[in-house]
């Protein structure tokens, strides 16, 4: 559990948090607008969530070792070359490229089911260990990074970041072969086993409310410093109340294994995508107060948003086949991540505020609140919602 935690800490960190960072260092430096950095962002969510059915399907077939190795060699060696380019095009190509590659191998779709793997007996609480773990990857990404781009260069963090991916994706690989598909093992029809899922309405329903407020999720993610900066924080303040945040999240996530026993995922999931769009509402009031506001809340509910979206997908889905269906969250995350930073930016440049962004960001997740429709709790090793 410990390895997968800090693949996820790693794997994340390497881009989805570090890349906000980066923005307006990027920009400074090269001229490149904040539109260009948003649809490379985009295009690295995209191809995460079209190559999340991959990464699962490499770890029902091979265990960790087929999608990590994937991660950390072929994803992480595109991260870094992407250092070295000097034009927005091949920057954007290589760098996508290379990031979406680590999420599709690397993100929770595929951390999760590898854990509920290794321990069968208590898949959801081995879920909440990662995802705990997880919870580490904002504190330290985002201070790290801010701190690396004020002492050195952005291309020499985004050059450690990288490496950073590396050595997790091999660590990891080396440690979690056991999270094959056991049982009955993988179906030799894996695109009837995603029509079949996607033909019930309770997966609409999630990939519905997953994409609605994944928007919110990674236009806020991506654009968390920059909206705190405009309002006159110092980057390195920016940053902290960024880790801020993601320290709340690991609080987010104490406890929630009993809670999940007692009201079912779908309830509490509901409940966190509210306060996660109230907790986003405090970007608007432009202060420290209100940042720090938006650091409790946002990374509380956000925090306990990861886990439950996990451990309610894993509940719909069959053993054999969890890796390739759990990557329907990560394809609603992906499909999201292209629209939201996009979205943000293209707002941001047209308006010259982040005020559209921000607002954007609590629609988007109040309406996957609404979306989501809980079900009836049922004890744990029932079969799967229909």
């Amino acid at each position: 559990m410990a390895a997968l935690g800090l693949l996820t800490i790693t794997s994340y960190g390497s881009w989805m948090y570090g890349f906000g960072v980066l923005i307006d260092p990027i920009s400074q430096d090269m001229g490149w607008s904040t539109t260009t950095l948003g649809i490379t962002f985009g295009a690295a969510m995209l191809l995460t969530g079209l190559g999340s059915f991959t990464g699962g399907r490499l770890l029902d077939h091979f265990g960790g070792p087929g999608p990590f190795l994937v991660q950390a060699l072929p994803g992480g060696g595109l991260l870094l070359a992407a250092t070295w380019a000097d034009n927005p095009v091949s920057f954007g190509l290589l760098y996508a490229l290379g990031a979406g590659i680590t999420g599709a191998t690397g993100f929770y779709h595929v951390t999760t089911a590898a854990a509920a793997r290794l321990r069968p007996h208590r898949p959801d609480q081995a879920i909440a260990v990662v995802t705990l773990i997880g919870a580490f990857c904002s504190p330290i990404y985002l201070p790290l990074t801010a701190w690396m781009v004020t002492v050195w260069h952005w291309r020499t963090a985004a050059r450690v970041l990288a490496l950073l991916a590396v050595a997790g994706g091999l660590l990891t690989a080396s440690l979690t072969s056991d999270a094959r598909s056991s049982r009955s093992g993988p179906s030799l029809q894996p695109l009837e086993a995603i029509r079949s899922a996607l033909g019930r309405p309770a997966i609409q329903r999630m990939m519905a409310a997953y994409t609605a407020t994944g928007v919110a999720f990674t236009s806020v993610l991506v654009y968390q410093v920059p909206i705190l900066t405009a309002s006159g924080v110092s980057l390195a303040l920016a940053g902290t109340i960024g880790g801020l945040r993601g320290l709340f999240q690991f609080f987010g996530r104490l406890g929630l294994t009993g809670l999940v026993e007692r009201h079912g995922s779908g309830a509490l999931l509901r409940l966190a995508f509210l306060v996660s769009a109230a907790g986003i509402a405090f970007l608007l009031v432009g202060s420290v107060p209100a940042g720090m506001t938006f650091a409790v809340l946002a990374g509380l509910a956000m925090g306990a948003s990861t886990p439950l979206q996990s451990v309610y997908a894993r509940s719909h889905f069959d053993e054999g086949d969890l890796g390739l269906l759990m990557g329907l969250q990560g394809v609603s995350m992906g499909l999201a991540g292209a629209l939201g930073p996009v979205l943000g930016g293209a707002m941001h440049d047209l308006s010259g505020s982040w005020t559209p962004t921000v607002v954007m960001g609590i629609v988007t997740m109040a309406l996957g609140a609404w979306l989501l429709k809980p079900d009836e709790h049922r004890p744990a090793g029932a079969k799967p919602t229909p």
